[in-house]
């Protein structure tokens, strides 16, 4: 993905969504374990710029408007306290959540300068899904699956 569209800092703000919304899909699509996911811009911390849901998360597994927006919220938080965290324990590369029926993986996607908020079936390899997902987006300093 990253030698088809440049760096973000390069791409004018009105295609930012374009590029999010091409990340939701390409990385929803990539593994059954995934169930849902926002795209959240990390320059401005605005709302997602992009929402996907797989097909196999049914219709009363999607969450509200005012969830998401919740949601998108609670990601960024938690992606900026763990900052401190980086001094002694090495730069973020994601972080788990684990809740009892499911998971949450928060990517940071340097290259584009945008979060993801990935929903993950409970019995994920979220570590696996890291190097798929960073593999498939051509993220640096990542690992291959």
């Amino acid at each position: 993905m990253s030698a088809s569209i440049s760096n973000s800092r390069e791409v004018p703000p009105s295609k930012r969504v374009a590029i999010a919304e091409k990340i939701a899909r390409d990385v929803v699509n990539s593994d059954p374990a995934i169930l849902s996911l926002l795209v959240l811009d990390r320059r401005d911390g605005s709302g997602p710029l992009a929402v996907a849901r797989s097909a196999r998360l049914p219709p009363e597994g999607h969450a509200s408007p005012a969830l998401v927006e919740r949601f998108a919220i609670a990601a960024m938080v938690v992606w900026g306290a763990a900052e401190g965290a980086a001094q002694l324990m090495g730069r973020r590369e994601f972080i788990i959540g684990a809740f009892k029926e499911q998971l949450v993986l928060l990517i940071d996607v340097r290259e584009y300068e945008m979060l993801l908020a990935i929903r993950l079936n409970r019995s994920s390899n979220a570590e696996h899904l890291f190097a798929k997902i960073a593999s498939l987006l051509g993220m640096t300093g990542a690992d291959p699956p």
